[in-house]
């Protein structure tokens, strides 16, 4: 402590190399620096931002003071105030594209004694949510998940419950770089990092759009120039990536059924859908064919989901076009049940006529089967029989035993009103919440809702698009995910 001033040291070697500069974008020691989130003159492409800075070590709180910029340095009432005891505080700003200066005040026992230097920085525009692109509109707003945010894939966003972007998808060179290209299954992981696919690769960055990692892409797996990833990338807990893709095979190995006629040494190749499981070094460590149990190339069986249940070593896979659920142990990979449409009636599926077109297959919190079931039939669908069909959510009992059938314990149909379709070919998710509740995204028909156990609507949100004549028409999803408010530091924070 200086006696005379009244500072602490720490605070004079913080000042002293800043005497000589500009109040805003003043030159920091690198150590204190480190430490300020914005950094001076930063752009950031979010609103919502864990903002960090030196700790003072007298003060027992600490004051965030948020204000519009000012280029004559006149502050004298913030836009926005935040008070914590410690020196990482979140807060969101009031609008994309605006310059801001922000400071911290140092408290003791509720009164400021000290404070900071003035930063400013940033919020750029948003280009893929704004009144000539894309809009939420909200049904039913959210109360018990007020403060839930939701990733919708289409939209490049992190949403509050009202339907506001919170952040977005920056474009990335080589990641993410065309605003048409579109984005799925974008998600945050355990480890605060957001992983999402694109129409090119998979990739993991951080709140701030730093890469983290990306899939080899090298074609492997898939003996193409490419590994065609496609719909889903999930981090597991040991830190691999799994993902799926594509392999070509010569149609004649799959001793063509019912849906496969080349002729042996035909020249065309059959995709076959692929389970890749990476280390982050891009060393494969399992892999599991599709083709090899369905004897069925995609996407005549469109391959869309799995869920990998890592505590008892099981996977189960999707596939749209012929309704049906794998389960398959890991890392045999040995198939033990499948669930679904029995197209043959040959019993080799269990719960024929219970789901149609199905996505995001899952295990609830109670070790049940859940999923999105579009409901919609593509293999033996009447004319226009889809018409009358609803698409639900739907979560069932497995067997117990090989005499037991597939039960189902709930479900949800998708008709709450007529402002969309009820019923989708294409997309959608399901996430459990708490027990029982639901995040839904229908897919096609732009619609995102929540639902409780005792099938209460506890949000409702439809997105649309602007068209090339300037109207507004449906933007069709595909995955939506949640964000808890239990999850912000880490994702905020994480390398802070």
């Amino acid at each position: 402590m200086d006696g005379k001033s009244g500072k602490t040291t720490w605070n004079i070697y913080w000042l002293l190399p800043v005497l000589v500069c500009s109040l805003v974008g003043a030159y920091i020691p690198a150590s204190a620096a480190d430490r300020l989130h914005p950094a001076p003159d930063a752009v950031l492409h979010y609103r919502l931002i864990g903002f960090t800075f030196p700790e003072q070590r007298k003060a027992d709180a600490y004051r965030l003071e948020v204000f519009d910029y000012n280029i004559k340095g006149d502050y004298a009432k913030p836009l926005l105030s935040r008070q914590e005891d410690d020196n990482k505080i979140i807060a969101t700003v009031p609008s994309f594209g605006k310059k801001y200066t922000w400071q911290v005040k140092y408290l003791k026992k509720g009164r400021v004694f000290d404070s900071s230097l003035r930063y400013s920085f940033t919020v750029s525009s948003h280009p893929f949510l704004n009144d000539n692109a894309a809009r939420i509109q909200i049904v039913d707003s959210a109360v018990k998940y007020k403060d839930l945010l939701v990733f919708i894939d289409y939209t490049r966003t992190l949403h509050n419950m009202a339907g506001e972007a919170l952040w977005y998808l920056p474009m990335i060179k080589g990641v993410a770089d065309s605003s048409a290209a579109k984005i799925r299954d974008m998600k945050l992981t355990d480890d605060g990092t957001i992983t999402f696919v694109t129409e090119k690769n998979i990739h993991e960055i951080d709140y701030d759009g730093n890469v983290l990692w990306s899939g080899p892409n090298d074609g492997r797996v898939s003996g193409d120039t490419i590994e065609q990833y496609h719909h889903q990338l999930t981090k597991l807990s040991n830190g691999h990536y799994m993902t799926i893709g594509n392999t070509l095979i010569d149609p004649a190995s799959l001793k063509a059924d019912r849906t496969v006629t080349a002729e042996a040494g035909s020249m065309a190749k059959t995709p076959c859908g692929t389970i890749i499981e990476y280390k982050r070094n891009n060393d494969i460590v399992w892999l599991w064919n599709s083709c090899d149990y369905l004897k069925e190339g995609d996407p005549t069986t469109h391959f869309n989901s799995f869920h990998f249940d890592e505590k008892n070593k099981t996977i189960y896979t999707s596939y749209r076009n012929i309704s049906r659920v794998v389960k398959a142990a890991y890392p045999s990979g040995k198939v033990l049940a499948q669930y679904g449409y029995d197209v043959n009636k040959n019993g080799i599926t269990t719960g024929d006529d219970m789901f149609y077109s199905l996505h995001n297959v899952g295990l609830s919190s109670n070790g049940h089967l859940q999923m999105f079931n579009n409901n919609f039939k593509m293999l033996n669908a009447m004319p226009k029989e889809n018409d009358t069909r609803v698409s639900t959510v739907l979560v069932l009992k497995e067997p117990s035993s090989p005499v037991d059938s597939l039960q189902k314990l709930w479900e949800f149909p998708c008709n709450m009103d007529t402002l969309t379709a009820t019923i989708s070919s294409g997309g959608g998710s399901v996430h459990e919440l708490n027990k029982g509740d639901y995040l839904v995204c229908m897919g096609l028909p732009g619609r995102y809702f929540i639902v409780s156990a005792d099938k209460q609507l506890l949000w409702n949100a439809i997105t649309y698009q602007k068209n090339a004549e300037g109207k507004w028409e449906i933007l069709t999803g595909y995955r939506i995910s949640p964000v808890q408010e239990i999850q912000l530091e880490n994702m905020l924070f994480r390398n802070k």
